[in-house]
């Protein structure tokens, strides 16, 4: 469904509870949550969202995308999840167009992205079913 210039990476699935993998992201977890915490006070709700393992540990129903744009990856996060709403806000505005693409066609075949604007801009969605809507801050201020 995307145009000939549109690919979508996967840059995480599944990790299973057990894996060497999990138990160094429970430790990044950590670490993340008392500098995002520090950087960001007024976001301290968001630090469930944003660090959750937001069921990659669960199945493989929950995936982080990247696009890539005419053979260049868009980041949307240069700073991960550290990186100020403004910057975010900005990178949104200039890539309008492929993002609004890349979440209907994520739509359309029974994706949503997350709740959280952060987590949605690494394009962190879970598979529902045939048809939901997309959900989340970036695919409401694409509309």
């Amino acid at each position: 469904m995307l145009p000939p210039h549109l690919i979508l990476i996967l840059t995480r699935a599944f990790e299973p509870r057990s894996a060497r993998l999990h138990r160094a992201r429970q430790l990044f977890r950590a670490c993340g949550m008392g500098l995002f915490a520090l950087l960001f006070p007024a976001r301290r709700a968001e630090i469930g969202d944003i660090f959750g393992a937001n069921g990659h540990d669960i199945d493989g129903t929950h995936v982080d995308l990247s696009i890539c744009v005419d053979g260049k990856r868009l980041r949307f996060l240069p700073l991960g999840v550290l990186t100020p709403l403004a910057w975010q806000a900005r990178r949104v505005a200039r890539h309008r167009h492929a993002l609004s693409s890349v979440c209907a066609a994520l739509q359309a075949h029974g994706f949503a992205l997350h709740r959280n604007s952060t987590e949605s801009l690494q394009i962190h969605c879970d598979y529902i079913s045939a048809v939901t809507p997309c959900i989340g801050n970036v695919s409401e201020s694409m509309r």
